[in-house]
């Protein structure tokens, strides 16, 4: 996850929330901004983990399907690859 303690960009330390801040809709600054920056990023960071997951799987599906078919195209009276010849 990102970090809440820096600017996601430039990693500079953001001020202390719990410091002084001028009143009114001034004082809040920037501040909001880098909050909603990192609540998109962690929620685009998740679709990303989801996406790879769901790639993965296919794949996986895929090299499946790949292998069936070598062994079908092989025959049954073809020595596989991976055995050792004697």
């Amino acid at each position: 996850m990102s970090d809440t303690s820096c600017c996601p960009y430039c990693g500079l330390p953001l001020r202390d929330a719990s410091a002084a801040a001028p009143s009114g809709a001034a004082g809040h600054g920037v501040e909001p901004l880098y909050h909603e920056v990192r609540r998109i990023r962690q929620i685009a960071e998740g679709r990303a983990s989801d996406d790879d997951a769901r790639r993965i799987a296919d794949l996986q599906r895929q090299v499946a399907e790949l292998r069936a078919t070598v062994a079908r195209l092989r025959g049954p009276g073809v020595i596989p690859a991976s055995r050792p010849a004697r």
